[in-house]
């Protein structure tokens, strides 16, 4: 099979349900019709389609007619909350509602590859999955697939993320850390009320909340190894009534950006142990509540890189590969690799002369619409690489 070739062919199709997505945007948890859309066009190649009880997004399986592995190819489905600059023609018709982020080409990317894989099915050996998941934007919501049985049987994983910061024609798919943790913490202050006036009578939330914060940088700075990057911040400080009144309470909320799996566990009573006898010496106590979002997502099956690296080249040339520093947002594709080994890359898509340079969850983004085929094609050779390895 020239799968090249046949990415290519695809081209027009890719686009064109690019567009219809994009036009027709949802936001997470909300996919009904965009569920509705993939699976009719899965149906429509003669792909089995598997919803889950609960939750939007499908899984599409195509069996070859040779025995093997099963590969599973991923693709996010959501939209943003943002409204979208006029001028496309295909511009969002759901107001307030944006694909600012590319789930709408890693879609139709994926129904490309499914059009090839199924149509193809005397060259497979084993199982293609294409999982077309809900809620990337919102943290775990991966997690629901893995609950409900999508990844039992599934030996390796694969994804790919259209990305505005590197060129139109370039891709990254490299070993090691990639993408960071993204978890969420709250600290609640009490102390006590008092007067303005008689500050001596109470204690003082706000004054508490303050030394925390500054406490807190010193896990960065002085508890956390150097070598290991790591970002914490207080992004919301509430606290207080009334500007004569010494505050009995004060709420902090924050994120933890991580890549070190075993630092990053231990988190919670990091943040315990320095916060607590901090408030402590203000009178006050504290509770801190830890939210554990999408593990750090770090390509640590070397065999898999490499699959995808030359699935890559195959496609695009080895000109097209580049080097990528790790990032500290974060990809729920995480959470499937805490099931199955997996890897994860990026797709260039951004081009200065078109003028395409908007950022991720900016109203302006787009992409570059001539590497989206490549796109399929990547997906398609990784599958076959993969099952013939």
């Amino acid at each position: 099979m020239n799968v090249k070739e046949l990415a290519k062919e695809q081209e027009s199709y890719v686009i064109q349900c690019r567009h219809y997505l994009h036009s027709h945007p949802e936001l997470s948890t909300k996919e009904v019709n965009t569920t509705r859309f993939i699976k009719e066009e899965l149906e429509k190649m003669g792909v089995e389609v598997q919803e889950f009880e609960g939750i939007t997004g499908c899984v599409g399986t195509i069996k070859g007619d040779k025995p093997g592995k099963t590969v599973m190819l991923r693709a996010d489905i959501d939209a943003l909350p943002i409204t979208e600059n006029p001028g496309k023609s295909y511009c969002s018709l759901n107001p307030g509602v944006m694909h600012a982020c590319g789930h709408d080409c890693h879609t139709s990317m994926l129904l490309g590859a499914a059009k090839i894989l199924s149509a193809h099915r005397d060259e497979i050996h084993g199982t293609v999955k294409l999982i077309f998941q809900m809620a990337e934007e919102i943290g775990r919501k991966s997690e629901e697939y893995v609950k409900r049985g999508a990844l039992e049987g599934v030996d390796a994983i694969f994804g790919m993320h259209i990305w505005s910061a590197v060129p139109a024609g370039k891709v990254n798919f490299e070993s090691g850390e990639r993408m960071a943790c993204s978890d969420r913490f709250t600290i609640k202050i009490h102390g006590k009320s008092s007067h303005g006036s008689a500050p001596h009578e109470g204690k003082d939330a706000i004054i508490a909340g303050a030394a925390a914060i500054q406490a807190l940088q010193t896990i960065p700075s002085r508890i956390n190894n150097p070598f290991n990057a790591l970002v914490v911040t207080v992004g919301i400080f509430n606290g207080g009534t009334k500007e004569n009144i010494i505050a009995d309470q004060a709420e902090l909320t924050g994120t933890v950006r991580a890549f070190n799996r075993e630092f990053r566990n231990s988190m919670p009573e990091v943040i315990k142990s320095v916060v607590e006898p901090v408030v402590k010496g203000y009178g006050c106590s504290a509770e801190v509540d830890y939210y554990f979002g999408p593990s750090p997502l770090i390509n640590d099956h070397e065999d898999l890189v490499q699959i995808a690296r030359g699935a890559a080249s195959k496609e695009m040339g080895e000109d097209a590969l580049i080097p990528l520093k790790k990032m500290t947002g974060a990809e729920d594709f995480s959470v499937y690799m805490e099931t199955v080994p997996g890897v994860f890359g990026y797709l260039g898509c951004r081009n200065e002369e078109k003028g395409i340079i908007a950022a991720h969850h900016h109203p302006a983004f787009d992409v570059d619409e001539d590497v989206l085929y490549h796109g399929t094609g990547i997906y398609v050779q990784f599958a076959l690489d993969y099952l013939n390895a």
